[in-house]
């Protein structure tokens, strides 16, 4: 795969398939296997000896799983458009949805070389976009319109200038009027404190983090969107017995480790974007 960061997906990836193999998996992705090769193999065992971000990782899945499964519950027939898709199986593993899978076309192929859309329970359109020189608003807008659609970026953000965020958030509004978003957001005190022996490795691979801020939930807010839910990824997981902390130090003690890397939802202000 020859954008970096697209090969931070296999690390991801490897994290659900462990989680699946636990005895209590927190997502339960039971479809990462299918995704599993020895490249894939190769990154896990960079990865595996960082338990906190592997289980945060998987934390992070399943809380978006949640969410999705409210939303889906309530509208079976709602559009979930999933940017930078990586190796997601949610349009397999979760009941209803209209899904959107976009990503680099490498990633795209092969998933569907080893899980064909067309086997999907649900509707589901893989859209292949070159990011570094194609227009997302461009591959995106045969699927543009009013309806309310349910939009996931998760490990995305982080890798993107904020230029390129705003610019993402631009795009998602006009295509998308009416919209929600679902999207993990790491502080930077979280960053410094908790992700830089993991950052490093990330590096190693190509990839970095980028512009990582204090309050960057104000992309959000500062556009026009109503914060609707934040979710601690690190007090999931240690809830779920997937960290090497007691889930009540975290709630109580451990405030930057807590509140610095969430799982947000944001939807309309009051109308439309």
């Amino acid at each position: 795969m020859q954008n970096p960061i697209s090969r931070t997906a296999y690390y991801t990836l490897a994290v659900r398939n462990w989680d699946a193999a636990q005895p209590r998996p927190m997502c339960g992705d039971s479809r990462a296997r299918s995704f599993m090769n020895p490249e894939a193999e190769g990154v896990w065992q960079q990865f595996k000896r960082y338990h906190r971000a592997n289980a945060s990782n998987a934390a992070r899945h399943a809380i978006i799983d949640e969410h999705l499964s409210t939303v889906l519950e309530a509208r079976p027939q709602a559009p979930v458009v999933v940017i930078g898709a990586g190796f997601d199986t949610r349009a397999f593993r979760l009941r209803g949805g209209r899904w959107i899978e976009v990503d680099e076309p490498a990633i795209l192929t092969y998933k569907e070389s080893r899980l064909p859309a067309a086997r999907a329970p649900n509707r589901l359109t893989r859209v292949p976009i070159a990011f570094s020189r194609e227009s997302l608003a461009e591959r995106l807008a045969p699927f543009a319109g009013q309806e309310f659609a349910h939009v996931i970026i998760e490990g995305v953000l982080m890798y993107l200038t904020q230029s390129q965020r705003e610019e993402l958030i631009a795009t998602l509004r006009k295509l998308f009027p009416n919209h929600f978003v679902y999207c993990d957001l790491m502080r930077q005190s979280f960053f410094e404190k908790y992700s830089r022996d993991l950052h490093e490795q990330i590096v190693g691979m190509g990839a970095t983090f980028r512009d990582i801020s204090e309050t960057p939930e104000k992309l959000f807010t500062d556009a026009g969107y109503r914060k609707l839910a934040c979710t601690s990824i690190p007090l999931r997981a240690a809830q779920s017995g997937g960290l090497d902390i007691p889930a009540f130090v975290v709630k109580w003690a451990l405030g930057t480790l807590r509140n610095g890397y969430c799982i947000w939802k944001f939807g309309p202000s009051e109308g439309r974007l």
